[in-house]
């Protein structure tokens, strides 16, 4: 109770500071990422001289396999699908990080990352970045990749997270057990996501919640604590980043254009702001009372599209 509270008694700067940075550790404790007392409280405490994310994924393609109701990335509503290349990615990554101390977790991800044919170099990159501290990759597991990219795996120090949905056909359970043979064979890290279950955030359509109901959806959201880099921006969410794109409302307090950075002070007022933020305009296109769904559940016929 006195976590939920804390959200609310902080200021701004403070709930930076502290609030979304403590909440890192629940991704830890999911990612079996295991860290000293001293490096927590590096995370949460250092805040005059390092700018810092404590979570982002890293958008590589909008390409899946998958057509998942209610998605988190919104991946079934895109018109037009997209493959980051491997110069793309480098790019924009150097963007991201030149004023930016530490990443403590990046995720490469899409849809679906096995999907882009420049992934193993896409890898090597990040892998290279010296400002992320722990790098993955998350995969819905129906796709055994060949060979270039599991070395690429093993040598990027990849852990791959397995996204184990228990409503798929044979097939993709056929798939899974044999990627995962795969990455013992190589000594590949792997972790498995049990989400069984998915909150249903309701249609992209908006609603005209008071400020306070934003508030009160935003505190309780999953979503909170991330970030998702896209092209050349950072969003909070997946959401926000689908509407961004899509020009639907493309709020200030949920998106930083990185080509608007010039420098590090800069950088450092912008993510303070961004995440001391007590709700996103994104916040009023998702449902106010979510119900509970199966995960991965698949559309069906003309549905999202």
């Amino acid at each position: 109770m006195f976590r939920k509270k804390l959200r609310y008694i902080l200021p701004g700067t403070g709930r930076f500071r502290y609030y979304n940075r403590i909440r890192i550790f629940g991704f830890d404790r999911e990612r079996r990422i295991r860290r000293t007392f001293r490096e927590k409280v590096k995370i949460v405490l250092d805040t005059a001289s390092e700018t810092v994310i404590p979570f982002t994924d890293i958008d590589i393609t909008t390409f899946c396999n998958l057509r998942c109701k209610r998605c988190a990335k919104c991946i079934p509503y895109f018109r037009e699908r997209k493959h980051f290349t491997a110069e793309e990615i480098r790019e924009n990554l150097e963007l991201l990080t030149r004023y930016i101390d530490t990443v403590y977790v990046a995720n490469i991800i899409g849809g679906e990352p096995f999907l882009n044919p420049e992934l193993p170099e896409i890898i090597r990159i990040c892998s290279e970045n010296k400002k992320i501290r722990t790098l993955e990759l998350t995969t819905n597991a129906t796709i055994v990749p060949g060979e270039r990219v599991l070395r690429a795996l093993k040598d990027g120090g990849i852990t791959v997270h397995i996204s184990n949905y228990p409503n798929l056909d044979q097939r993709y359970e056929e798939n899974r057990e044999r990627l995962i043979g795969k990455l013992k064979e190589y000594g590949i890290p792997y972790e498995y996501q049990f989400h069984e279950i998915w909150l249903d955030f309701g249609e992209i359509e908006r609603h005209g919640y008071t400020d306070r109901e934003l508030e009160k959806m935003f505190l309780h959201c999953p979503m909170n604590s991330c970030t998702v880099f896209n092209g050349r921006t950072l969003y909070r969410c997946g959401k926000a980043s689908y509407l961004a794109q899509h020009g639907m409302e493309p709020g200030a307090g949920d998106v930083i254009d990185l080509e608007e950075i010039h420098s590090g002070e800069e950088m450092k007022t912008k993510i303070r702001t961004f995440f001391s933020a007590g709700y996103l305009p994104a916040c009023r296109y998702c449902s106010l009372h979510p119900q509970v769904i199966a995960a991965a559940e698949q559309l069906e016929g003309d549905e999202a599209r």
